[in-house]
Order: structure tokens, then C-alpha cells, then sequence
């Protein structure tokens, strides 16, 4: 059974982010839900954040309806879009984090081309120079495709920033499977990236109502309210190059 997330009182009061200094911070978030339901409370503790959103433009076939944002309660992906944008904003509002959108398909929209992986590498990339932050946090790249591949990308484009500390965040709902979690470590040290476990001590009253924010996807996980997601701690690894380990 998973713990539940700590509460003010385990914490002593405290609302801070470990002992390390990680602002500017920047967290990638495949999905508008991603980083606020995975990070929510560090993103709330860390005084300076950002958050790039990967999948946030809308189609061109705006009146294309796929399963998925039938269940999430919509007629169209444009009308989804929209919706998931607009609750995107309310959340990372009450968060006190900045939104950057960074206008690629959802995979449930798009048939990708050979040339897409290079495409958001040099997106991100770019968006990384600009913001120039201490740290980046980005997904494990657990069971979704969008979150595989954003996660590859990064590991691809993450060594060119060696002033950067890196983290990879465990994807909630998804990492309630331990066995994604470790086969994606796994994948990890075949390209040659270590990752241990970084403890992130940050608890805040603003993660709840911010989850709340994302009813659209409550309806579509088949969720009455947020006990599900605030019921599963965030988990971090400190990414390391394997010749750093040496």
C-alpha cells in the first residue's frame, strides 16, 4: 500500500526544499497535469520555478475526438485543449509558478515523423539556454509515450549543460508501478546515466487545490477527487553521468 504524503507535522513545520539551493528551477512536464500532480509541493516550496509544458498545441483537426478526451468529458480536441490550458494556468497560479507551453502534439493527435525527437531536443534546448536555471527536473519516462520520449530527449541533451543539476521526478499516477519505475533505471544506466535517490523534504498547503485544478483529468483516470494523486508521495533521483561516478 502506498504511504500517504507527508503532512505539516511530520515535517516540523517546515516548507522548504531539502537543504540545496535548486532555484531557478525548471521542470518539464510532458502533459499540462504532469509536473503540478508529480512536483506539486516542491514546485510550491521552490522560490523561483518554471514549467515547460511539452504537449500543449491544438491540433489542426480541431473536431478530431480520440477516447481519451471522451472520457475526459469532451466533444472535440480543440475544446479539450483549451480546457486543459485554462486549468493548467489556475493551477500553476496558485503554485506561484511561471508556464511556458511549448506547442507539440499530444501523441494522441499526432503520428510522429522520424524527426521529431531531434525537433523537441532542440526546443528544449533552446528554452534552457534562455531561462538559464540551476536545476531541471524532468520525467522518469514511466508507460506513456510522451513521457518516454520526453524523457529520452533529456537524456540525450543533458550533458551540454554541465552547470545544470539534473532530476528526474516519478510520474504520478504512473509510478505506483514499481516495475516501470525500475526497468526505466535500467534504461537509464544503459545509456550510461546513473540516478540515486534525492530526497526532497517540501510539504505545502497550495498542491491540493492546485490538483484540483485539473478536473478534466479526474474524469478521464475515472478519479472522484484528488485522494488518489496527493495520496502517493513525489520521488526524485539525482541524475548523474556514469563517468562522474567513477
Amino acid at each position: 500500500m502506498e504511504s500517504q504524503a507527508p503532512r505539516p507535522d511530520d515535517l516540523a513545520g517546515r516548507n522548504e526544499v531539502a537543504t540545496l539551493a535548486l532555484g531557478p528551477l525548471v521542470m518539464i512536464s510532458p502533459h499540462y497535469d504532469d509536473a503540478v500532480f508529480s512536483c506539486g509541493h516542491l514546485l510550491a516550496a521552490a522560490e523561483d520555478s518554471t514549467v515547460l509544458t511539452v504537449c500543449t498545441a491544438v491540433p489542426e483537426n480541431g473536431a478530431v475526438r480520440t477516447d481519451w478526451d471522451e472520457r475526459c468529458g469532451f466533444d472535440c480536441a480543440a475544446n479539450a485543449m483549451r480546457a486543459r490550458a485554462e486549468e493548467n494556468r489556475q493551477a500553476l497560479a496558485l503554485l506561484g509558478a511561471k508556464g511556458v507551453e511549448l506547442d507539440f502534439l499530444d501523441s494522441q493527435y499526432d503520428r510522429r515523423g522520424n524527426n521529431t525527437a531531434q525537433l523537441l531536443g532542440d526546443t528544449l534546448g533552446a528554452s534552457i539556454t534562455t531561462l538559464q536555471p540551476a536545476t531541471v527536473f524532468f520525467p522518469l519516462g514511466l508507460y506513456h509515450e510522451d513521457h518516454i520520449l520526453v524523457s529520452d530527449v533529456l537524456m540525450t541533451i543533458c550533458h551540454h549543460f554541465p552547470a545544470i543539476s539534473w532530476y528526474a521526478y516519478e510520474e504520478i499516477p504512473y509510478r505506483k508501478r514499481p516495475e516501470w519505475v525500475e526497468e526505466r533505471l535500467k534504461h537509464f544506466a544503459a545509456r550510461g546515466i546513473g540516478a540515486s535517490p534525492f530526497p526532497v523534504e517540501a510539504w505545502t498547503d497550495l498542491k491540493e487545490p492546485a490538483v484540483r485544478a485539473y478536473q478534466s483529468q479526474f474524469l478521464g483516470l475515472g478519479y472522484e477527487n484528488a485522494d488518489p494523486v496527493m495520496s502517493q508521495p513525489e520521488r526524485y533521483w539525482q541524475i548523474h553521468r556514469v563517468m562522474e561516478l567513477l
